[in-house]
């Protein structure tokens, strides 16, 4: 199977995965699998703002293991239910919103993500409701929970003074997410306006959508999650916002593990998600609403002034979660041939196994490029972009894998040294 963008599909392909409504509070599905695509339908979709499809191609069943229609439908149930977060928030600052839903919704995506860890990345868009910060909110609930749960070591460590069975519930965590930006609903249109226009996160009346969000849920979230809607602008080196008040009563800056862990992994998933579209924000443009490739926002995270922002724990919890080129990506590689990624190493993200398109028409494979074996090959294009500045490899040995810094915490080495961008 193959993931396409909107704008390529053609009338005549087969659907591998359902298509879920943007705009449900409920997993309703517009499309199931096997459904052929006619002219009509995709203008619908379209139309829908469906952002992509997946479809069935010869030869790319081994990128199915990576897709599950249980997360897919779950992921949707999360869409709906921001959609209609963001509606009831917006009606008035006494509007009921239904946390416990929230809370079901999320625990359900998690279970179905603990059962086929296999589907447990982001691999790319299921909504866009024509709302930019509906999208969004979705994205970065999932996201959280992603980080969340290849980080439960990390949870445990930061969390020293919570119960170990409490430690690594991520559920709050993910519900968070989603409502990160509900004080967005609050604030005066214009102060929306100027954002739109001038994106000067230096702006005050603008910053007040943390606290305005934090005033929204708190009492109806755990204390751990609201302080984390409160705080998911905070950056690792003390550049975000608000200001803390110490002992004394005076404000300071909040830096690094001072940040509750939950508003480090926030302000990681908002942060890539940001970088991945035009618009996030309520009233902004979403233009095409296409999204960038997600080697772009990783590179982009990796350089100054955001590299400097995201706890370096978390950014490599993103690398094992946002592959670079996710699994049923088109690109196309140095030495002219176009195929289909079919898997990857969080370890080197920029050098996945490549599958040559070109010779599918009769349904016979065509080579495979093992990118980690073949360096010479790289990719240069991916969804239409020229992604060759964009990429980035390990200078050394397990610089990007999780899985490494885990089994060196666990064996006692506790002092973390950040790594150098590639």
């Amino acid at each position: 199977m193959l993931r396409v963008q909107m704008q390529l599909a053609k009338p005549g392909m087969v659907l591998a995965q359902p298509v879920f409504h943007p705009r449900s509070t409920a997993e309703t599905i517009l499309l199931r699998a096997e459904v052929t695509l006619s002219e009509s339908t995709i203008q619908r979709l379209t139309e829908m703002k469906i952002p992509e499809l997946w479809i069935k191609y010869p030869g790319m069943e081994m990128v199915g293991e990576f897709i599950s229609p249980k997360i897919m439908a779950s992921r949707a149930l999360v869409a709906g239910d921001v959609s209609k977060a963001f509606l009831d928030a917006s009606k008035g600052a006494h509007a009921k919103l239904d946390f416990q839903q929230y809370k079901a919704s999320m625990s359900q995506l998690l279970n179905n993500l603990i059962d086929d860890p296999k589907s447990a990345m982001f691999v790319g868009e299921l909504v866009d409701s024509g709302a930019p910060a509906v999208r969004h909110g979705a994205n970065v609930g999932f996201l959280s929970l992603l980080l969340g749960m290849r980080l439960g070591f990390y949870l445990m460590r930061e969390r020293k003074y919570v119960p170990s069975r409490f430690s690594r519930d991520v559920t709050a965590l993910g519900v968070a997410g989603m409502l990160h930006d509900i004080g967005m609903t609050h604030l005066d249109e214009a102060v929306i306006q100027r954002w739109n226009m001038e994106h000067d996160a230096s702006d005050p009346e603008w910053q007040e959508h943390v606290r305005l969000g934090y005033k929204y849920v708190q009492g109806s979230i755990q204390p751990s999650a609201a302080s984390a809607v409160l705080h998911h602008h905070q950056h690792f080196d003390g550049s975000g916002f608000p200001l803390r008040k110490d002992a004394a009563g005076k404000l300071k800056k909040v830096v690094g593990n001072d940040i509750h862990i939950f508003a480090r992994i926030i302000c990681a998933a908002d942060l890539f998600d940001r970088l991945n579209h035009k618009a996030s924000f309520i009233g902004e443009d979403p233009g095409d609403g296409l999204s960038k490739p997600a080697v772009v926002a990783l590179k982009t995270m990796m350089s100054k002034p955001y590299g400097d922002w995201i706890d370096p724990i978390v950014f490599k919890a993103l690398l094992a979660v946002c592959p670079a080129y996710p699994p049923g990506t088109e690109v196309k590689l140095s030495n002219g041939v176009k195929g289909v990624v079919t898997d990857w190493d969080p370890a080197d993200p920029c050098r996945p196994q490549v599958h040559q398109l070109s010779h599918f028409e009769d349904e016979e494979f065509g080579n495979v490029y093992n990118l980690k074996d073949e360096r010479d090959i790289t990719i240069v294009e991916c969804g239409g972009m020229d992604v060759r500045k964009h990429n980035f490899y390990p200078v050394t040995k397990g610089q990007f894998d999780l899985r490494v810094l885990q089994r060196n915490l666990s064996n006692g080495l506790h002092h973390f040294v950040p790594d150098e961008a590639a």
